[in-house]
């Protein structure tokens, strides 16, 4: 069983897009409740429409906290593969002398 975690970086960042453009296209808003009609149904989906909108609002506030977290540790990951990169080149390379 390896342990290397492998991460394609364009390919997280378009998923990240797309998940983005999702979210931005909800439009959590209620339709205006039904006037001059005294119907429980009436008044039950008007109640319904309201919970509706509450609940695409948190999720969008959810995914939007959920998208920013994964973007920042992408982005740490990243920075660490490049540093260990950096340092294993360094390694591989050996000790330079320096020129004055």
């Amino acid at each position: 069983m390896s342990t290397e975690v492998k991460i394609v970086y364009a390919e997280v960042e378009a998923q990240l897009s797309e998940m983005t453009n999702a979210k931005d296209s909800l439009v959590p808003t209620a339709e205006p409740p039904i006037t001059g009609n005294t119907l429980d149904v009436v008044t039950k989906l008007t109640e319904l429409s309201t919970k509706l909108e509450q609940l695409l609002t948190k999720y969008q506030t959810i995914l939007t906290t959920n998208i920013q977290t994964t973007t920042s540790s992408v982005e740490f990951m990243n920075e660490t593969d490049q540093n260990i990169s950096t340092a294993m080149q360094c390694t591989i390379d050996g000790p330079k002398q320096v020129m004055q």
